[in-house]
């Protein structure tokens, strides 16, 4: 493991050892799941790990981990860090830095971190699915104006002109939204779990029957949960995964102005003392 991969891996041993108490339900998804089952650990040219949670463990995780989780690890949400402009969790560690190019301009925690989705239901009638979509889209636009990522032209026109709006000076606002729209919908009931959190889109709504109870998997010699049906799970979101991507693809999909293990965040930034909320 790179040091990189060793931080994070350090941050997973303890959010499962959390889960475990806690009796939560968790699965390692994405590029996660994917290194469990074809590597038993990191893909290996990989650079973070998802795990995801059906939002009523996920809600109970958020409430509870944080008294039960060690010092150093700070769980990121848009209660915990009011500039946070997710609607998933992030558990960093404090004691690290890992800027986003994206959100480096962001007062928030930047330590090195795995992310922590919630998994949501989704509406059944198609007449409410076509106005949750609408409204889930517009949404998210208006939150990813704050990013600085590059774009292409026309994105960047858009962004831009989101901006001049004023919709970035409201993104705590729309989290908070997003957050109530996309978890209105029983999971239990649902015919499909949804990771809204990620950027794949509808490749992430998976019949419920993908994720089931889970099916344990080895991930670095630790024993975790992956999706039950891990190969349709798997198939639906990257075609065929057994087969080996050529090398030119070989590289992770994160990208950092600053990344450094043995060094605080506030190393590199200016935090404000009262960014967390109370």
């Amino acid at each position: 493991m790179t040091d990189l991969q060793q931080t994070e891996f350090e941050i997973l041993k303890e959010y499962i050892a959390v889960c475990e108490r806690l009796k939560l339900r968790y699965y390692l998804v994405c590029g996660s799941c994917l290194g469990a089952v074809k590597y038993s650990g990191f893909i290996p040219w990989d650079d973070d790990i998802d795990v995801a949670m059906p939002r009523e463990d996920y809600r109970v995780f958020c409430e509870k981990a944080p008294l039960l989780l060690p010092e150093h690890l700070f769980l990121q949400t848009n209660e915990s860090d009011r500039n946070y402009p997710n609607i998933f969790a992030k558990l960093r560690d404090s004691r690290t830095t890992y800027i986003e190019k994206g959100m480096a301009e962001l007062d928030i925690h930047h330590g090195v971190y795995i992310d922590v989705f919630p998994l949501d239901g989704y509406p059944a009638d198609e007449k409410e699915q076509e106005r949750f979509e609408k409204k889930k889209t517009d949404l998210k636009h208006k939150i990813n104006c704050i990013y600085t990522t590059k774009l292409d032209l026309l994105h960047t026109l858009m962004r831009s002109l989101r901006r001049l709006r004023g919709y970035h000076r409201h993104t705590a606002q729309y989290v908070e939204e997003l957050i109530a729209l996309c978890s209105a919908y029983d999971l239990e009931s649902s015919a499909l779990w949804c990771n809204f959190g990620n950027w794949q889109g509808k490749k992430e709504y998976a019949p419920r029957e993908q994720y089931g109870e889970g099916t344990q998997a080895i991930f670095e010699g630790l024993q975790v949960r992956v999706p039950k049906d891990f190969d349709a799970y798997l198939s639906q979101k990257y075609g065929d995964w057994r087969a080996d991507l050529p090398e030119d693809q070989q590289y992770g999909h994160h990208y950092y102005t600053v990344c450094n293990v043995n060094k605080p965040y506030t190393t590199y930034t200016q935090p404000d003392p009262d960014r967390r909320k109370s």
